[in-house]
């Protein structure tokens, strides 16, 4: 989309999107209000730009280009962490050391062949499982497979049916997935996040409806009533359950919605503001553009506040690979935000920065080329 005709306010509520991800696995206090709708937005603003094929050949271009946004990052970074495995060990980014398994959510790690990263490079091909610090990249395997379906699905009820029927099958579709990932849930079953993908599948097309309907409020008075209104439910809402899509955990469908919805208006609301503020429009609307490398390094630049606070306080090594994160206490989630967010925004703009004078900008394949052969 050129830039110049883009509507700089959804950059910005991707911006604020994925300061909330980094900001939930940071440690943050507010964590739970936060679950309840940061990853529905990121799926309501996919299906906010969705556009209709009205071709196979403008199906075959919208499919091949979600393998290369979607599929091919999710493979490619964890094939990088997975060829990183033997460095992260030696580094104390990952540990071998069993008294990690003390602490909730932490795995041990051993040494990877040749013969494993091939192995496991095909797994992530399939989407099957992923990588410790790729735990965050769950995301772009269910939006992949939800935009896919969505596309196909989208083109052959047009095919066959009116623009106005075509729309209403997908909303009823939409209606039985939710359905179907909700009874996923109550009998545990999950398959290559299938169930979230059934959960999810209704989020996007709520996005679709939200553009479909025009569904924003247009004065400024109209505008901050509801975000704040919006923002208050949630907080109300916090007291009837928590969400959690990466496990397909949620109260009930009708929670999802509402909470999504509220979600929602609270972050549209804000960014209306923010894109008043300048410096900070350019910064949040620079962070939603590139939010993907943000969502898929967080997790490893977390890694240097935790070395920096064994350094300060103290530990044994191995305590380098608590994960996410290992101080939970006071405000150590605001370094941890602090670098989960700009260390990877930062490696981005000096990647693709121009060159300055005999300054060339830094160029990370060079890089990944120096880590993998160390590692192996």
């Amino acid at each position: 989309m050129d830039l110049k005709k883009r509507d700089p306010t959804f950059d910005i509520m991707r911006g604020i999107g994925i300061l909330l991800v980094v900001l939930g696995h940071a440690g943050f206090p507010f964590s739970g209000w936060i679950y309840l709708f940061h990853m529905p937005l990121f799926f309501m603003l996919s299906g906010w730009f969705f556009k209709p094929a009205d071709s196979s050949a403008g199906l075959l271009h919208s499919l091949l280009n979600k393998i290369k946004t979607l599929w091919l990052p999710f493979v490619v970074a964890n094939t990088i962490f997975t060829i990183c495995n033997n460095l992260f060990l030696q580094l104390h980014i990952l540990t071998g050391d069993e008294r990690i398994l003390e602490m909730p959510g932490n795995l041990v790690h051993s040494p990877v062949t040749l013969k494993d990263i091939v192995g496991r490079t095909v797994h992530w091909c399939l989407f099957d499982g992923g990588t410790q610090l790729g735990g965050a990249l769950w995301f772009l395997q269910v939006l992949f497979q939800i935009s896919v379906v969505y596309a196909v699905l989208n083109f052959l009820f047009r095919r066959f049916l009116s623009e106005k029927a075509a729309f209403w099958a997908q909303t009823l579709l939409s209606a039985a997935f939710l359905a179907a990932g909700f009874a996923c849930q109550q009998v545990n079953w999950s398959v290559w996040l299938l169930d979230v993908v059934l959960t999810c599948y209704p989020l996007y097309h709520l996005g679709v409806l939200l553009r479909r309907f025009s569904a924003l409020p247009r004065s400024h008075r109209t505008m901050a009533v509801l975000g704040t209104g919006s923002a208050a439910g949630l907080a109300v809402l916090q007291n009837f359950g928590g969400i959690s899509l990466a496990s397909n955990d949620y109260p009930g469908p009708v929670f999802l919605l509402l909470c999504s919805l509220l979600g929602w208006y609270t972050v549209y609301a804000a960014a209306r503001f923010l894109g008043c503020l300048g410096g900070t429009k350019i910064f949040f609307a620079y962070a939603g553009r590139h939010s993907r490398i943000v969502l898929i390094l967080h997790l490893l630049c977390f890694k240097p506040i935790t070395w920096a606070g064994l350094c300060l306080i103290g530990g044994e090594s191995y305590l380098l690979a608590a994960f996410p994160i290992l101080f939970t206490e006071g405000y150590w989630w605001i370094p941890y935000t602090a670098a989960g967010l700009l260390l990877p925004l930062a490696l981005q703009f000096f990647e693709r920065r121009p060159k300055i004078g005999n300054i060339a900008p830094i160029n990370t394949h060079y890089i990944w080329i120096l880590v993998a052969k160390q590692a192996l």
